[in-house]
């Protein structure tokens, strides 16, 4: 087996993935964010392509590829897999959903909160002039947290975890998410909304944890925006194109949102724009009230293990004895196995 590693994300050897792959396993490292500055020979020579986050796989990359069998996102989202192209090749895209979700949990968690109860104006505040910040009615988002709607968008697996570790703090939770079947809120215990501008109105804290694709892109725009009541949160630390920064920016200076956290955007690190200007110089207008993490919210050194050898061992399944573990494009594999 010989699998490629186009842009890790570790630093060192792929120790990790090597066990998982067990005797007869070799692994090529790269680290790098263009399919072209690797050699051809290489594409054409791997069994097996797990994928990171910076290089797509489209067609371009599947026509370099010989004896490719199979597909590995490292993580759960898929946008950058072109699950068309490689199922009408016989390749299979699979993903790995069976990570610790709870450091993603804890993160939009802890941005909610911190926002909530103003940590980032009062750390600012102080900064320059420790006596003249020294003043409780500098953070105007300041709320007391058990009396907050706190809304999540798409209720799988990391939204129902948000979810009951909102209802912890004291937060009434809420959802919406059209797929799930008809009784799911009664089995968490929380409101269920038939529609997003419903929802949107009753929230004070909106948080997202959808797939991105066509139907989600740029969900979260001026139009939605504009459905939440004054004084809302709003957090991502699911997939960044979800969000509109236009849209978002609007709804920071001149719309409802009172603060926003993002960990995730469409281009990373993320491209020119007023909203992240605003950011960097600390505006007046802006200050305190938006949170900015690397895309980090997933991270930690036991959720990155498990990553790598979930990855590896999902290849390894495939290739030594045709085991589909969490395979995302099997609508479009019909006539390949």
């Amino acid at each position: 087996m010989r699998i490629i590693i186009p842009d890790a994300q570790f630093p060192g050897a792929a120790d990790v993935e090597l066990e998982a792959l067990g005797p007869g396993g070799e692994v090529e490292v790269h680290r790098v964010t263009r399919k072209a500055d690797i050699p051809d020979e290489s594409w054409a020579a791997c069994d097996a392509i797990l994928a990171w986050q910076d290089i797509w796989v489209d067609p371009p990359l599947l026509e370099k590829l010989e004896k490719c069998r199979i597909v590995v996102r490292c993580g759960i989202g898929y946008d950058r897999m072109d699950l068309a192209a490689c199922g009408a090749r016989g390749i299979p895209v699979c993903n790995v959903p069976t990570y610790d979700f709870t450091d993603v949990m804890s993160s939009t968690l802890a941005m909610s909160l911190a926002l909530m109860r103003g940590l980032f104006t009062y750390d600012r505040a102080l900064r320059p002039d420790m006596a003249k910040g020294w003043d409780w009615t500098l953070a105007p988002e300041m709320r007391r947290v058990r009396e907050q709607n706190f809304a999540v968008i798409g209720c799988g697996r990391i939204g129902t975890g948000v979810l009951l570790r909102a209802k912890g703090f004291g937060m009434t939770p809420g959802y919406y998410d059209p797929y799930l079947p008809t009784g799911h809120d009664n089995s968490l215990g929380v409101r269920r909304f038939p529609s997003l501008d419903e929802m949107l109105a009753w929230a004070n804290v909106v948080s997202i944890h959808t797939p991105l694709n066509d139907e989600t892109r740029n969900m979260i725009n001026r139009e939605t925006i504009a459905s939440m009541k004054p004084g809302t949160i709003f957090v991502n630390c699911a997939r960044g194109g979800l969000v509109d920064l236009d849209g978002l920016e609007w709804g920071l200076r001149d719309g409802p949102l009172a603060a926003a956290a993002l960990d995730v955007f469409a281009e990373e690190p993320p491209a020119s724009h007023p909203l992240m200007t605003a950011w960097l110089e600390e505006e007046e207008w802006l200050r305190g009230r938006l949170c900015i993490t690397p895309h980090c919210s997933f991270y930690s050194e036991a959720t990155f293990a498990e990553i790598r050898h979930g990855a590896a061992a999902t290849a390894a399944a495939y290739l030594q004895g045709g085991s589909l573990i969490n395979c995302v494009n099997e609508a479009f594999l019909a006539g390949h196995r």
